[in-house]
Parts: C-alpha cells; sequence; structure tokens
C-alpha cells in the first residue's frame, strides 16, 4: 500500500516542461488607486474565434475572472462588471454590485459614458495543443513520502515528510499546450489603454502524463494578471505620489 501510495504521489509530483514569455506596459502617469469601477471583457482574436477553442477559452476565461477578479473586488467595495463583449452576454449578474455593460459595436466595443473607471479587455489568440520536442534531462522535484518513526514516548507514529526526487526525462515529442492573451486596460475618460500584458506560455506532459489541457495554461496566466491587478488597484500610483 505504501509503495503504491509512493507511486502515486511521484506521478501527481511530476512538474510538466513550461515556457513563459511576457512583455508589460503601464502608463507611470496613471493612479491605479482612484478606479473604483472596473469592467472584466472577454473576446476572442479572429484565430480563434466562433469555434471549439474559442468556446473553451471563454468558459475558463468567466470562471477565472469571476473567483480571481469579480468575487475578490467586490468583497473589496469595488464595482465590477464581467461581459463578453464579442457576443454581448453578460455574466456574474447575481453579484449586487455588478453592473451591466453596454457596448456600441464588436468591432469597437465602448461602454456608456460614466459606467465605469477601467476597462480590462482579455484577447485569447491562442489555444491549441499539439506536441514539442523535448531535449533529455533531468528534472528534481521534492514528493510526499509517508513513513513510520518511534516517537519519545516508545509509540510509533506515521508521518510524511518531502523527499527529493531526481527523474531522467528522455528525449521526444510530448504532449503539449500552446496559449497566448493579451490583457489590455483602458482609461474610459480618455480610451487609452494605460496597461498591456501579453503573455505567451506553453506546457509540456511529462512522461506518465497522457495529455496537458490549455486550461492548465490560460489558468496560470489568469491568475498571475489578477493578481498584479489587484495589487494595482490597491497600491499603484503615479511616481512621485
Amino acid at each position: 500500500m505504501k509503495k503504491l501510495f509512493f507511486f502515486l504521489c511521484c506521478l501527481l509530483a511530476l512538474s510538466a516542461t513550461a515556457f513563459a514569455e511576457k512583455s508589460e506596459w503601464i502608463d507611470p502617469g496613471y493612479d491605479f488607486t482612484k478606479a473604483k469601477s472596473i469592467c472584466i471583457d472577454y473576446a476572442a482574436a479572429p484565430e480563434i474565434a466562433d469555434g471549439v477553442r474559442d468556446k473553451d477559452a471563454q468558459a475558463v476565461f468567466f470562471e477565472r475572472a469571476k473567483a480571481d477578479i469579480v468575487d475578490k473586488l467586490i468583497k473589496a467595495k469595488y464595482n465590477v462588471g464581467l461581459t463578453d463583449n464579442a457576443k454581448g452576454n453578460a455574466a456574474g449578474k447575481e453579484a449586487a454590485n455588478t453592473k451591466a455593460v453596454k457596448t456600441q459595436s464588436a468591432e469597437n466595443p465602448r461602454l456608456a459614458s460614466g459606467d465605469y473607471d477601467l476597462v480590462v479587455r482579455c484577447t485569447v489568440s491562442q489555444y491549441d495543443t499539439g506536441k514539442k520536442h523535448v531535449e533529455a534531462h533531468t528534472e528534481t522535484v521534492m514528493v510526499p513520502v509517508t513513513t513510520t518513526v518511534l516517537d519519545v514516548t516508545g509509540h510509533m507514529q506515521t508521518i510524511t515528510i518531502q523527499e527529493q526526487q531526481v527523474y531522467n526525462i528522455p528525449a521526444g515529442e510530448y504532449p503539449a499546450a500552446f496559449v497566448k492573451a493579451r490583457f489590455d486596460v483602458i482609461n474610459t475618460k480618455t480610451n487609452q489603454n494605460v496597461w498591456t500584458w501579453e503573455d505567451t506560455r506553453e506546457k509540456v506532459a511529462d512522461p506518465g502524463i497522457s495529455n496537458v489541457k490549455p486550461k492548465e495554461v490560460l489558468t496560470g496566466i489568469m491568475a498571475d494578471f489578477s493578481a498584479s491587478l489587484r495589487h494595482n488597484l490597491k497600491s499603484r500610483k503615479p511616481k512621485g505620489k
């Protein structure tokens, strides 16, 4: 039983080979702490629009945006909207502080004047699975191991410790997921970007893992951006102020 448990722990602890490339620009003169109402918006790029990839990416986006951004900002007393600008669908209406968003067109969506201080628009342009060649390498991970020890009272106790394991990963073609997302944060008073975040990531499955899904990658992107957004809204002011 212990051997089976140890094997499962090793399998679950294998970390997939990952690659990430992020670029970011922030307007040094914009005071994010003054923004109290935010619209979170999704729009698929033409590369994936109106297909299975778009629908899956939308589902992941709305799930994570609601959990990581909307719900947390509402608790912090922000007014927050969550919309799908491309199709005009509103989500998260059950939240008391969430407003519906009005748009003029899918090509150039604009909020009704005065509704929000910022629009956060996420555009997903890649959401794919495929294969990627990986060179032979080693990976070192910490895995939980259950063992029994004799305590100071003379009784046997079962404990779990972290043990370092080294795995030799052979060269080969492995299942991989590829995601590219861009976040544009727009000042509605000027209709100008005050923050742009571009994130390209890929994740390659290790031996023993049959596949890896783009959902895992987009979830990671959303988590990182959401944490940065909440931080900026709380504390980012123009330099010198």
